[in-house]
């Protein structure tokens, strides 16, 4: 149960911010595609949300954060903080970064093209300056920071070749989809002697913290796992 316990809390976001699409956004402006997977060269990424418009392609990955949360845009990991108890995790930031070149590789537009959004529901509070794609406040923030964007850079041609790829891509998605996904994070995440960053080798290291598993390309990777006993 420990192991599916994060993936309900995403679920719970992920249902969220779909109910607020619908809701909060124009569907005559904005076309909303939910949990998309595009396949890239280190194997397949899934998107939260995909909402297609004139004024951009927006790409929105959902998190449900509490306690304080310490982090940069530069930073490998965040850290979070709940009464006391730390837990560091991947930048968000970096994953949504992945998301936006494998989508303009996909949807053959330009990366500026797309617009990053993290969007955070729950009860966190950020501790660090974060960038003002990092919104707090759900479904209000994200809408209001979607709707910010007034400037056209698709014709109306261009927005239905996008939406019919998007629907093309979607259409072929089924059950075996999801397991290729999940046995390509288990290939890539699962391995005790390759990087799933670069595919350096991993090798057992010493730091401060104690012995851990890190990449052989440090400090141009900077891979780290514990090691599990």
């Amino acid at each position: 149960m420990d192991f599916l316990r994060p993936h309900i809390k995403g679920w719970v976001g992920e249902v969220k911010t779909q109910l607020s699409q619908k809701i909060f956004l124009d569907s005559k402006v904005y076309t909303s595609f939910n949990n998309f997977i595009v396949q890239d060269e280190s194997g397949s990424t899934q998107i939260d949300h995909i909402i297609v418009a004139k004024y951009g392609v927006f790409v929105v990955e959902t998190k449900d954060w509490s306690g304080w949360i310490f982090g940069n845009e530069r930073d490998e990991k965040w850290t979070q903080n709940i009464f006391g108890a730390k837990t560091r995790f991947q930048n968000p930031l970096r994953q949504n970064h992945r998301h936006r070149m494998s989508l303009s590789k996909y949807l053959d537009i330009g990366s500026e093209t797309i617009i990053p959004i993290i969007m955070v529901w729950g009860s966190c509070e950020f501790k660090t300056k974060m960038p003002e794609n990092v919104i707090l406040g759900g479904y209000t923030g994200c809408t209001d920071y979607i709707k910010g964007y007034s400037d056209v850079i698709f014709t109306d041609e261009e927005v239905i070749n996008i939406c019919n790829k998007l629907k093309s891509g979607k259409a072929e998605m089924n059950i075996l989809s999801g397991l290729r996904h999940t046995q390509s994070l288990k290939k890539r995440y699962g391995s005790d002697t390759v990087c799933p960053k670069c595919k350096g080798n991993l090798l057992k290291r010493t730091g401060k913290q104690g012995v851990f598993i890190g990449c052989e390309n440090f400090p141009k990777c900077r891979y780290t796992r514990d090691i599990v006993d």
